[in-house]
């Protein structure tokens, strides 16, 4: 079969990558969120003084997460999204006819620089957050605190994963408008699901990926219930894994 290979497919997705504008503002606009809300947290507690641990205020100020992850999420949705939409789909299917590659670059290229820019961007809201609160009596979150740097860390990984599903839901949806919504709608119904049950929706919500943000992940205790802040990472690439799957088994068997 003729065509490039998956090294000329990714070299492809850089070249696509670099060149639309989208992504660049979608990559400047969650680091900014996420450094803008960890300044808030900050100068919100320091207006205040209230009493607090380096624990909450890392927690609080790792919150910018909840935007940057559907802006990430909006990248991956766009690299699939924006081809079937200007028809370039069918150029780069024709240049690698191995759909398998095509999909594979977009995964490898895309996952790489959106985790890139969500460990920068968590780095970006610890960082705001902490200078915020320099000279105070609030006590400074260390990232040589194994306790302080997982929860930073595991966040950015969130956030780098997030456009994988984005990748995987354009690619099954194929309509930018339509898979951005898909995106946004798992995000937070499942959220407002679960809370119609209470207390007990924990044992539901240990599964779903805001809650897993917000309560297992970007902190450095998960609260009582949900998973280890790894194991919620790990969950989510296998909801990644699972996205990608299914979206290449339709990109094989429809037409461009």
């Amino acid at each position: 079969m003729s065509g490039y290979g998956l090294r000329h497919a990714a070299r492809m997705e850089r070249i696509k990558l670099r060149s639309v504008r989208s992504t660049w503002w979608l990559a400047i606009a969650a680091v900014v969120a996420m450094a803008a809300a960890g300044a808030g947290v900050g100068l919100g507690y320091r207006s205040h003084t209230p009493v607090a641990t380096a624990a909450q205020i890392l927690n609080n100020s790792l919150g910018g997460a909840i935007v940057a992850q559907l802006l990430l999420g909006a990248l991956g949705v766009l690299m699939v999204t924006g081809e079937y939409g200007s028809g370039m789909i069918r150029s780069t299917l024709a240049a690698v006819p191995r759909r398998r590659f095509v999909l594979a670059a977009k995964v490898a290229v895309g996952g790489g620089a959106a985790l890139g820019v969500g460990l920068v961007a968590s780095f970006a809201g610890y960082l705001s957050g902490q200078l915020a609160i320099r000279g105070t009596a609030i006590p400074a979150a260390s990232l040589g605190d194994p306790e302080i740097l997982r929860p930073v860390v595991l966040t950015g990984v969130y956030l780098g994963v997030t456009a994988l599903i984005g990748v995987g839901i354009g690619t099954i949806v194929r309509h930018s408008g339509a898979a951005i919504g898909t995106l946004f709608g798992l995000t937070f119904v499942p959220v407002i699901v679960a809370g119609l049950f209470g207390e007990s929706g924990i044992s539901v919500g240990r599964f779903i990926p805001l809650l897993m943000l917000l309560n297992s992940i970007a902190v450095t205790s998960p609260i009582p219930g949900l998973f280890a802040g790894w194991v919620s990472t790990l969950l989510m690439c296998g909801y990644a894994a699972v996205a990608i799957l299914f979206g290449g088994l339709l990109l094989r068997r429809r037409d461009a």
